[in-house]
């Protein structure tokens, strides 16, 4: 029994045995199977491994060492991402920056199979926004005879300079808007404090004008010197915002030397009497009459020197000294210093002299005026002109400003003894006298202020010009269409229609009666870029507040039609001094040796009457005649007719100068033969021109001979 059940048990046991052992071996299967499958994606990845290994060394193999040399040199630049593609646009090499930006780079052969990589090569930056960056793309190409050729990028990164910039760029745009913030308040600035100052110094004019009672005359010199002081510090402001911005401009213009000096010294002089001090002016006499540069630019840095001279020095003197030098055939170096027995200034002080809004030695200079920004004004004004300002200082001892300045000529006359002729017109100075009268001409000004409209007209009474006024836009337009006027001036800042609004109306909408009246804006708005504003919304001219009765009159003979008006020409006290004076030095030159080529009364009146000076122009005449005679004989031998005629033109100006006015006659011939290309007649009349040059010389020899013992 117990052997049965044995067998049966084992039976049972070889049965479990059997089928366990079958679904082993069923497993076992599926497992080879599936190590066989592995196996064999393995062995395909490793072939594809190999394929492209081959390919690449197929690629560098095909492409010699010199794309090996090139790729070896921008990877040791260390610039990034870096793609080496042949002229078809084959992938030759890359760098593994550059795959972590593209991971399917190992299956491409060519670029154009991914568009992405392809326009690469036409744009300039690249944004991956997977790894939160941002590159430069710069191109090369590569070429090597007839071995290679293809072109390589890479891809820098500059996401750290791009939000650098960012930052900058924002920062920029706030100094933009606080710059432009600032341009508005100096603007609003200026019309409020211009617009009263206008008012007090227009009405202040008229009473100096209108008074002949000293003490009257006293209180309006004072209110004038306050005012404009106080004017000069509004300007300062307003022209440091326009050097700041960059747009102050250099106009310049003909201007005549002893015009711009003695206003300049006007200005000054009392200032410097009201302190006891002694203001001396050193003016060259021979210096050019009339020359060519910002005459205004010029005038406002010889006064903030002088202006700055005279507040620091309390006892002692300052001295204006003017020379020149030349600079060419059409320009000369005008020279200027300012010397003063001031406090001086210390050196360690010499790096703040022309700091803006800085004043130095504050404590000791407190009671002072001024905004510390008249010798930095000073300086940019001159380095925009071209020129640098100097220094010379001892603290305790005093100290030399100066500059020298290029600036053309127009006319050589020389200006003279510039102190008599200073003295005469200080003199007349404090006589105002209108410059014409047009009784016929009819203008308009438009101003919402009532006192600005009287200033305008009491200026202008004297020239008996009808004034009509207009309190506003409304008032103007009503008035252009019953009235037609031959000048229009209009306010820019008015309530209700401004004056830029008025203008385009008056031109548009209007009828035809005034749209082609000139119309020229008055505004305290000075600030940098107002003139082309203006110019811009159609008014033809600009006029800053406050407004001076010599401008406005200036400004109106400038556009009204000269049927309109009458220059006056009263001045026979001027005419008769200069005739007298002259003439007496014209009679003793005479009566010193008698000239046959020279017309001494023409001589004497290029000189002002200065009789040094009439000798200097005869010995400068008889000192330059080899080099300006071997200049003329020598281009006429060369047949070199071009610049024969800038010689002859030389010779006519300076011969009209000394008064030879024959040899100048034939020298201005020349020059227009020279012009019309006429050859023949240079040819006929050289000789004959030359001969008149020297005995005009040969005169002035004896005449020297003839007055040396007198010399």
């Amino acid at each position: 029994m117990i052997g049965y059940i044995l067998s049966v048990v084992l039976l049972v046991v070889a049965v479990i045995l059997g089928v366990s052992l079958s679904k082993v071996n069923k497993e076992n299967a599926k497992l080879q199977n599936e190590l066989a499958s592995e196996q064999g994606r393995a062995n395909a990845n490793e072939a594809r491994r190999r394929e492209l290994e081959e390919a690449q060394q197929q690629r560098e193999n095909s492409h010699g060492e010199y794309v090996k040399v090139a790729v070896q040199g921008i990877l040791n630049q260390d610039v990034g991402a870096v793609l080496v593609v042949s002229d078809k646009d084959e992938i030759i090499f890359f760098n593994n920056e550059f795959e972590q930006l593209f991971p399917n780079i190992r299956i491409l052969r060519n670029i154009a199979d991914q568009k992405e990589i392809q326009q690469l090569f036409k744009e300039e930056e690249y944004v991956s926004e997977e790894l939160s960056k941002i590159y430069e793309i710069r191109t090369e190409k590569l070429e090597e005879a007839e071995k290679f050729s293809g072109r390589f990028i890479w891809l820098v990164d500059i996401t750290g300079h791009y939000k650098t910039n960012k930052k900058l760029q924002e920062l920029k745009e706030m100094a933009d808007a606080a710059n432009k913030a600032k341009t508005n308040f100096l603007a609003n600035m200026s019309h409020e404090i211009r617009t009263p100052i206008n008012t007090v110094l227009g009405m202040d004019e008229i009473i100096l004008r209108e008074t002949s009672e000293s003490a009257t005359r006293g209180y309006a010199e004072n209110i004038r010197e306050a005012g404009t002081t106080l004017l000069s510090i509004v300007n300062d402001l307003l022209d440091f915002s326009k050097i700041e911005c960059g747009k102050m401009e250099i106009l310049p213009v003909e201007y005549e030397v002893a015009n711009l000096l003695t206003e300049t010294i006007n200005m000054i002089e009392i200032k410097a009497a009201n302190k006891h001090l002694e203001f001396i002016p050193v003016v060259a006499e021979d210096i050019p009459y009339l020359l060519f540069g910002d005459e205004i630019r010029i005038k406002q840095i010889i006064i903030n020197l002088l202006t700055n001279a005279v507040k620091y020095t309390k006892e002692g003197s300052v001295v204006l000294k003017v020379s020149w030098k030349e600079a060419g055939d059409s320009s000369i170096q005008l020279i200027v210093s300012v010397t003063d027995t001031g406090i001086g200034i210390k050196e360690e002080d010499m790096d703040r002299l022309f700091v803006s809004f800085e004043r130095i030695e504050e404590e000791r200079n407190r009671n002072i005026e001024g905004t510390g920004l008249g010798i930095s004004i000073t300086k940019q004004l001159l380095e925009l002109m071209g020129s640098s300002l100097s220094v010379r200082s001892e603290y305790g001892v005093g100290s030399t400003f100066s500059f020298v300045l290029k600036q053309g000529i127009r006319d050589r006359k020389p200006i003279g003894k510039f102190r008599e002729k200073y003295a005469y017109k200080k003199e007349k100075y404090k006589q105002f006298r209108t410059t014409f009268v047009a009784p016929n001409a009819r203008i308009l000004v438009v101003d919402d202020n009532a006192m600005n409209l009287s200033v305008v007209e009491g200026l202008l009474k004297n020239t008996q010009i009808q004034v009509d006024k207009a309190g506003g836009g409304a008032q103007a337009l009503e008035l252009c269409k019953e009235n037609q006027y031959d000048i229009i001036f209009m306010d820019h800042m008015m309530p209700y229609m401004d004056g830029i609004e008025t203008t385009k109306k008056l031109k548009e909408e209007n009828g035809e009666l005034n749209k082609e009246t000139p119309v020229i804006v008055l505004t305290a708005n000075a600030v940098s870029g107002a003139r082309e504003m203006y110019l811009q919304k159609g008014f033809v001219d600009y006029m800053s507040k406050p407004i001076q009765g010599k401008r406005l009159e200036e400004k109106i003979l400038e556009y009204l039609p000269q049927d309109k008006y009458v220059l006056v020409e009263y001045d026979e006290i001027e005419k008769n001094f200069y005739q007298n004076l002259w003439k007496e030095v014209a009679d003793d030159i005479r009566s010193e040796y008698d000239f046959k080529y020279l017309d001494i009364p023409s001589a004497v009146e290029s000189a002002e009457g200065d009789k040094e000076c009439f000798r200097f122009l005869l010995e400068s005449f008889r000192d330059n005649e080899e080099k300006n005679r071997s200049d003329i004989e020598k281009s006429f031998e060369a047949e070199d007719y071009k610049n024969y005629t800038i010689f002859v033109h030389a010779l006519k100006s300076t011969s009209k100068m000394i008064g030879a006015n024959e040899l100048s006659e034939d020298a201005k011939a020349l020059e227009t033969a020279g012009k019309e290309e006429n050859i023949s007649y240079i040819k006929a009349n050289h000789e004959e021109a030359m001969t008149m040059y020297t005995n005009v010389v040969q005169e002035i020899r004896n005449y020297f001979e003839a007055t040396k013992d007198s010399e």
